[in-house]
């Protein structure tokens, strides 16, 4: 009976190690400091590193410095017992050089005691996922920069018109003094649309890393562009901040988060109503740390039960051929980026219909860019 007992346990242990060889997500097996032990197929075909590689190396020197601090934390983590397992999007360095994007989960082994004595990690090579979003991403900015061309084209010519009048009156002026009060209007006109420009460039300024920023001052140049649409469309902007009002963000990033949900509004509204932005400090109620509130409301026509269980999805639109559907889902990518959140209220009760949007964003904002999920110890 006992040799039976051994036999079927000798037989469980192989299929077990077959199905960990030729597992299709990548697994591999370290110690407690992360070196690696066991390796199957997939994972060594995502780092591009063979087995004999392998044993020379660690979970930490295969990732991208950039990462590094980031994944040796949670390991920390693991080892001491604060989480059970966390899930990390991370990059690995390969042999070739390349940088390869993966999801893996980590959890630890325990043995017969019960004490922790390997790690466990299971990927999935996301890189291709990762590069579509990014072009998703860059392929919606320049839509929105297209909505935009005829804005910003019409708040430039209205001051240039205006250039070209006082011009006209300066040179028929009856004195001097006359003359320069109209060259003087005419310098200020002319700054308006060189100002007009500025802001326009900062949504295709890069950034090497994220700065602090007045989100107040952001909001403000964000609103510059779309202020003859606003007129136009008879929209009433109601505009509420506090002082300096800072965030460590990807400033151009925020700008497009702005110009997105303010755009949205305007369109939500073709009547006319009134816009309310708000910008105060508050605190992230999720980690109780220091962080921005902002709010983007409008009186528009508000969205329906089935609309709101959708918007954050790509390709989702309810302007038909008019609408890419990707506006929300990369404002969305760009908060969690930031390690912010965003909540929807909105109704469509007619004489009281609107939407509101608010977003929380730590301070640190993306100083802290982390995309993982841990689960607690005793969880």
């Amino acid at each position: 009976m006992q040799e039976l007992t051994n036999t079927a346990s000798r037989i469980g242990e192989d299929r077990i190690r077959e199905a960990f060889r030729y597992a299709a997500s990548g697994m591999a097996i370290t110690d407690l400091a992360g070196h690696f032990q066991e390796t199957n197929l997939a994972y060594r075909g995502i780092v591009g590193l063979g087995p004999e590689d392998l044993e020379r190396e660690s979970i930490l020197s295969i990732t991208h410095r950039e990462d590094r601090p980031n994944c040796r934390e949670h390991l920390d983590r693991l080892v001491s017992g604060d989480i059970v397992s966390f899930v990390l999007e991370k990059r690995y360095i390969r042999f070739d050089g390349e940088s390869a994007w993966v999801r893996s989960s980590f959890s630890l082994l325990k043995d017969q005691k019960g004490q922790p004595s390997h790690i466990i990690l299971i990927c999935n090579d996301i890189t291709e996922q990762r590069r579509a979003e990014r072009l998703l991403a860059e392929n919606e900015k320049l839509v929105l920069m297209g909505q935009l061309a005829a804005t910003i084209a019409h708040e430039i010519n209205n001051p240039l018109e205006v250039v070209l009048n006082l011009l006209y009156l300066a040179r028929e002026a009856e004195s001097l003094e006359q003359a320069r009060d109209f060259t003087t209007r005419a310098e200020s006109e002319v700054q308006r649309a060189a100002d007009i420009a500025t802001h326009t460039l900062q949504f295709y300024k890069q950034q090497a890393g994220p700065t602090s920023t007045n989100l107040a001052d952001l909001l403000g140049s964000v609103l510059i562009l779309f202020q003859g649409k606003l007129a136009s469309a008879h929209i009433a902007v109601q505009l509420e901040k506090e002082g300096a009002v800072e965030l460590t963000c990807y400033a151009s990033e925020m700008r497009q988060v702005m110009a997105n949900l303010i755009q949205n509004a305007i369109q939500a509204m073709p009547k006319g109503g009134r816009l309310r932005l708000r910008v105060k400090r508050s605190t992230d109620w999720r980690t109780d740390t220091p962080g921005v509130r902002i709010t983007v409301a409008d009186t528009g026509r508000g969205m329906s039960q089935g609309t709101r269980r959708h918007i954050y999805d790509a390709f989702f639109t309810t302007k038909g051929a008019a609408g890419t559907g990707l506006g929300l889902w990369v404002t969305a990518g760009i908060l969690v980026k930031h390690g912010g959140s965003m909540h929807l209220r909105s109704k469509e009760i007619p004489g009281q219909s609107g939407t509101a949007f608010t977003m929380i964003v730590p301070c640190n904002g993306a100083e802290n860019e982390k995309r993982l999920t841990e689960t607690p110890h005793g969880i």
